[in-house]
């Protein structure tokens, strides 16, 4: 199918040759070693062909399961990507001169993609997400933004309203990123993706089960609903918070892990708009909070098209009314009149939805792995509160390390008997799962700190007593929440954190602390949370352990 944005075709009718990719960026075929795989095989030290003789299967289109297909596809020789969803593999026009052809096209392909069920409302990818998928195809970022999507500077061009303090746009920390919705984030990559010539997608497949070696006690595949079996040496679950992973463990005698959860009670009502031009407006978007308290937040974000996604967000007691009037006067009440403005005179191009799956919840397979031969990735694994923005970016972060570990293990083994390709994968998953427990320690405790305070939060997870040390933490977090927005390097650093492109240690370096204290001193904070933290501190693991108290730390 010609569109603007290239030629793509349906797995099996995309002409690639052997040993080829096609290059976003260049119309004729290339060597795999200039670009994807060169660019892979450089970071991991391995040769350009694939490592293996070896197949995978990756379950779940999804952001995860697209990266981990992608990065896989170097190291074994067939992969093949499984999703339960029916969905178009081109990415049609998305420039469009009529709004209800848009609008239409939109909302049908968000019918498609029933096994996201926050598929509409507004996604943000991280810059570290970001530059995760550049990495392994170059060419994405520059598709996205010819596509529609809208560059931005998430210091410059954001407006923030907290702590009743308001950021105003024009100072840069030089972290920026694309806008768009999910939609279009995800059709551009799969169009990447669609061009690896040893991987191959196939849609409709719904997975009910595990296909199992009892002696080996080895995954070996998977089944289908259709009764379709296939056969893998690696099975990758990538098919979201909703995995049915735990069943299958159960159905196979195997152990399935525990889990964490904090449901707080928090509802996304979202609505989409065409703005009108105002030059007045000089920021592109608008973040409001109204911490102490922490009971209503709203973020309005730009995507291709000139649409604009609202959502409007309240924790029990405070949701958003899904009537037009109850909309707009939620909206006027937040403490910040930007968004209210913004939206009084614009054009509505969709109906007011609410969101209510918004809970963290977490397997602990780094206490109990799966069996060899299955891995588990993603939102499978690990998903947070959609209102921190992580989601899609530790889904990529995961998939990175997965492939990490595969070809820490696979070293060596180039040119061998599959059987002892095959061999040299036991004990991937034990491996896997410590280092990716680790990897998002830290951002499911920015999640469920604040969730897990709200008075009405349901809880499955382990506690421990407040103590002076996690109430003095506390108050380092809230006071450094304030500071920031006084302070340009500070507000650098937290933002750098908040996107994963460095370490949380950095907000303990001495140049921090020096700056937090100052403002202290000269009386500009209101020390302290809206209420102690009477509940205790989550036992999330010790990489996390420092700001397990942490109330409102959302960069």
């Amino acid at each position: 199918m010609d569109t603007a944005l290239g030629t793509v075709t349906r797995q099996g009718m995309f002409p690639v040759q052997a040993g080829y990719i096609r290059c976003p960026a260049c119309t004729a075929p290339v060597r795999s070693s200039q670009c994807l795989v060169g660019k892979l095989r450089s970071t991991y030290g391995v040769q350009a062909s694939p490592k293996s003789d070896l197949s995978a299967i990756i379950i779940g289109s999804g952001f995860a399961g697209l990266s981990a297909a992608a990065r896989l596809s170097q190291d074994f020789a067939q992969v093949t990507l499984l999703d339960r969803d029916h969905f178009t593999d081109a990415v049609t026009e998305e420039k469009s001169d009529d709004p209800e052809l848009w609008r239409q096209h939109y909302e049908a392909e968000t019918r498609r993609r029933l096994g996201v069920t926050q598929y509409k409302q507004p996604h943000v990818l991280l810059q570290k997400g970001l530059e995760l998928i550049e990495e392994i195809f170059p060419g994405y970022k520059q598709e996205l933004a010819q596509a529609g999507a809208q560059d931005i500077d998430l210091l410059s061009d954001m407006i923030l309203y907290d702590w009743d303090k308001e950021w105003l746009p024009g100072q840069s920390c030089g972290t920026r990123s694309l806008a768009a919705s999910r939609h279009l984030y995800e059709t551009v990559l799969r169009k990447f993706v669609l061009r690896v010539s040893n991987l191959k997608v196939q849609t409709s497949a719904a997975v009910n089960g595990l296909a199992y070696n009892a002696e080996e006690q080895r995954v070996t595949g998977v089944h289908l609903k259709s009764g379709q079996m296939l056969d893998a040496d690696l099975v990758v679950d990538a098919s979201g918070k909703h995995s049915d992973i735990s069943k299958w463990l159960e159905q196979l005698g195997h152990k399935p892990p525990s889990t964490m959860t904090v449901e707080a009670g928090l509802q996304y009502t979202y609505r989409m708009y065409e703005m009108p031009e105002d030059p007045e407006r000089k920021w592109s978007i608008a973040v409001c909070m109204d911490n102490p308290e922490y009971n209503r937040t709203a973020v309005m974000v730009p995507i291709e098209t000139n649409k604009w996604q609202l959502n409007l967000s309240g924790y029990k007691g405070y949701h958003c009314p899904l009537d037009e009037e109850g909309f707009l006067q939620f909206a006027k009440d937040l403490p910040s009149p930007t968004i209210y403005k913004a939206i009084r005179h614009a054009k509505p191009v969709s109906d007011i939805s609410a969101y209510r799956n918004t809970g963290n919840f977490r397997r602990l397979f780094e206490k109990a792995p799966p069996p060899n031969g299955l891995c588990v990735i993603g939102d499978a694994v690990c998903c947070f509160n959609p209102i921190n923005g992580q989601g899609m970016t530790v889904g990529l972060m995961g998939s990175q390390l997965l492939a990490k570990c595969i070809g820490e293990q696979l070293e060596g083994t180039a040119g061998s008997e599959r059987q002892h390709q095959l061999a040299a994968l036991t004990g991937l998953p034990a491996k896997f799962h410590s280092q990716l427990g680790n990897l998002v320690d830290y951002p499911w405790t920015v999640s469920v700190g604040p969730d897990a305070q709200k008075p009405n939060a349901v809880m499955n997870m382990p506690q421990t007593e407040a103590n002076a040390f996690s109430v003095l933490l506390t108050k380092y977090f809230v006071a450094l929440q304030q500071a920031r927005f006084d302070d340009l390097y500070l507000m650098t650093k937290v933002t750098q954190v908040a996107h994963m492109l460095a370490s949380p240690a950095v907000l303990f370096g001495p140049d921090v602390v020096g700056l937090l204290m100052w403002s202290v001193l000269r009386g500009k904070l209101k020390f302290g949370p809206s209420k102690e933290n009477t509940r205790g501190t989550t036992a999330v693991g010790s990489a996390a352990a420092a700001t397990a108290t942490s109330n409102g730390f959302r960069g």
